[in-house]
C-alpha cells in the first residue's frame, strides 16, 4: 500500500506528500526520465560535433538536479524518517541511482556513467500505472514457477543424458556431451529450428523422431505452458486483491464519513440544547433531551434516576 502521512503529521510533511503525489508532478517527472532516455540514445552516435556532446553533458546535470529535489521531496513526504522511506524498495532503488552519480571515480568512468544514466529509465516502471499489481504477481508466481523450471531443469537433464546414449556417436553435434545436449533441448523449447533438428536425427537414427516429438510435446505444451499459467493466474489474483484493497479503503472511507457526519450532528443537537461543554448529562438526560420519550418521574425509580437523570453545571 502507498504511505499516507498519519493523522497530526506536520504541515510541511502533508504538503511534501501532497506535492510528490500530484500529476503535474509525477507526469513532470516522467518527462524528465523521457527526456533522458532521448539524451542517451543522442550520445550513441559517435560522429556528432564536439559541441553537442558538452550541451548533452551540461542537460545531464540539470536531469541530476531535478532527480535529486524529488528524492529530497519524496524524503521529506516521509516525515524525515529513514527507516519509513527506505522499507519502500523503490526508494532504495532510487537513493542508489541519484547518489551513484556523486561517488568519487565514477564520474571519470564512461562506462559506469553511461550505465548510471541507463538506470534512471528504469525508474520509469515506478511511475507506470498498475505496475504494483503486475511485481505482486510476479512475486506470487516466483514459488510455483520456480518448481515448474527445477522440473524442466530436471527433463532436460534426463533428455540429454538419452540423447547422449542414443545419438552421441551418430550426432555428436547435437548430443556429444551433456552441454551439448542441454543446449540442444533449450533450442528445441525455444521452438527455434526445432524442425531441423527433426530431421538431422531422424536421418541418423529411427529413435529420432518420437524422441523429438516427445520432448516438445512434454517441454513446450505442457510444462511451459504450466508455466505461463501459473503467472497469469497470479496476475490475476493480484489484480483482485488489488479492487479488494480499493473497495476496502472505500468502504472505510465512507464510514469515517458517516461517523463525522453523525459527530457533527449530534454536536449541533447538543448546542442547540444550550449545554456547555463541560456539562454532565445522564442516560436519562439525554433520552429525554433527543428523543419523544420522557424521563420515568415515578416513585420507584425516582431515587435512580435522581442521580443518572440530574443535569450538572
Amino acid at each position: 500500500m502507498p504511505y499516507e502521512p498519519p493523522e497530526g503529521a506536520p504541515r510541511w510533511q502533508s504538503a511534501a506528500h501532497r506535492l510528490v503525489n500530484a500529476t503535474w508532478f509525477q507526469n513532470l517527472i516522467v518527462a524528465v526520465i523521457l527526456a533522458n532516455a532521448v539524451t542517451i540514445g543522442i550520445h550513441t552516435y559517435r560522429d556528432l560535433p564536439a559541441g553537442v556532446y558538452r550541451a548533452i553533458e551540461l542537460i545531464d546535470y540539470g536531469f541530476l538536479g531535478i532527480f535529486v529535489i524529488e528524492l529530497v521531496l519524496r524524503f521529506v513526504s516521509y516525515g524525515l524518517n529513514p527507516r519509513r522511506f527506505f522499507r519502500d524498495p523503490w526508494n532504495v532503488f532510487d537513493t542508489l541511482v541519484v547518489g551513484a552519480a556523486f561517488v568519487p571515480g565514477l564520474s571519470s568512468n564512461t562506462t559506469a556513467l553511461r550505465l548510471i544514466r541507463l538506470l534512471r529509465v528504469v525508474r520509469l516502471l515506478r511511475l507506470m500505472p498498475d505496475v504494483h499489481v503486475l511485481m505482486d504477481g510476479l512475486r506470487r508466481a516466483a514459488g510455483p514457477a520456480a518448481s515448474l523450471l527445477a522440473l524442466t531443469g530436471l527433463l532436460c537433464f534426463i533428455y540429454a543424458i538419452i540423447g547422449n546414449l542414443l545419438f552421441g556417436d551418430v550426432a555428436p553435434q547435437y548430443f556429444g556431451n551433456l552441454g551439448e545436449g542441454v543446449l540442444t533441448l533449450f533450442t528445441l523449447l525455444t521452438l527455434e529450428g526445432w524442425n531441423s533438428v527433426l530431421y538431422d536425427l531422424r536421418a541418423v537414427s529411427p529413435w529420432g523422431l518420437p524422441y523429438t516429438i516427445s520432448f516438445v510435446l512434454i517441454g513446450t505444451y505442457v510444462v511451459i505452458n504450466l508455466v505461463v499459467g501459473v503467472v497469469i493466474n497470479s496476475l490475476d489474483e493480484a489484480y483482485r486483491n488489488r479492487v479488494d484493497e480499493r473497495a476496502e479503503t472505500k468502504d472505510l472511507t465512507d464510514t469515517i464519513h458517516g461517523l463525522r457526519k453523525a459527530l457533527d450532528e449530534l454536536e449541533a443537537k447538543l448546542a442547540d440544547t444550550g449545554l456547555t461543554k463541560d456539562a454532565t448529562v445522564g442516560t436519562d438526560e439525554l433520552r429525554h433531551r433527543f428523543t419523544d420519550h420522557p424521563i420515568d418521574r415515578s416513585p420507584a425509580t425516582d431515587g435512580a434516576s435522581g442521580q443518572d437523570g440530574r443535569l450538572t453545571e
